[in-house]
């Protein structure tokens, strides 16, 4: 696959790739906050952009893509929203 054809995917993917830097400098909620958002922003892009520019974004249905997308991205919100990130003693 050409450069071209993955499209919007290098969006995403340098942004995947920012959040997890950001956890692993020890900074879990942010990060996780960051990939959740990405997540929900490629669903976003999947949903609005036509099948060419999306490009690597398209795996299935449009329907599909973006409701696996967004039920990840919102998963992972709430996961991360609810970690406990005390020390323990």
């Amino acid at each position: 696959m050409t450069p071209a054809r993955l499209g919007a995917l290098w969006l995403v993917a340098v942004a995947l790739i920012a959040g997890l830097a950001v956890m692993g400098f020890g900074y879990v909620r942010p990060g996780g906050f960051v990939v959740a958002g990405t997540l929900v922003a490629a669903a976003v892009l999947r949903l609005t952009m036509p099948r060419g520019p999306a490009g690597g974004l398209v795996v299935r249905s449009r329907l599909a893509d973006v409701v696996f997308l967004l039920g990840l991205g919102l998963g992972l919100f709430v996961i991360v929203s609810a970690l406990d990130l005390r020390p323990r003693r």
